[in-house]
């Protein structure tokens, strides 16, 4: 069995998630495959459970963080993406269902 990382979301987090991936894509010069099939993947969450691998874990950091600077940066307040990335960063590793395999 695969092991990889279990971040349950509420669809709020889905949101932020998938906005802060978005960001990333459009800051980006080129497309960046890996971060479009991540959208997707998050998009497509069965009943809000996302199972990331470490590049994906990787990709999702690295974008709330980028998101919550931004906010930072305009005086904007970031306690909602600081939950979601503390929540990311607290995910376990649980064995990945056959189902989410494919």
């Amino acid at each position: 069995m695969i092991k990889q990382r279990l971040f349950p979301m509420t669809n709020i987090e889905q949101n932020m998630l998938v906005k802060a991936l978005c960001d990333v894509r459009s800051q980006s010069g080129e497309a960046l495959s890996e971060v479009q099939e991540l959208i997707k993947k998050a998009v497509h969450a069965p009943k809000g459970k996302l199972y990331l691998n470490d590049s994906e874990f990787h990709w999702a950091a690295f974008s709330l963080n980028g998101l919550r600077t931004a906010y930072l940066s305009a005086g904007r307040s970031s306690g909602g993406i600081d939950k979601v990335l503390c929540k990311l960063m607290r995910s376990k590793y649980r064995h990945v269902p056959m189902t989410m395999k494919r």
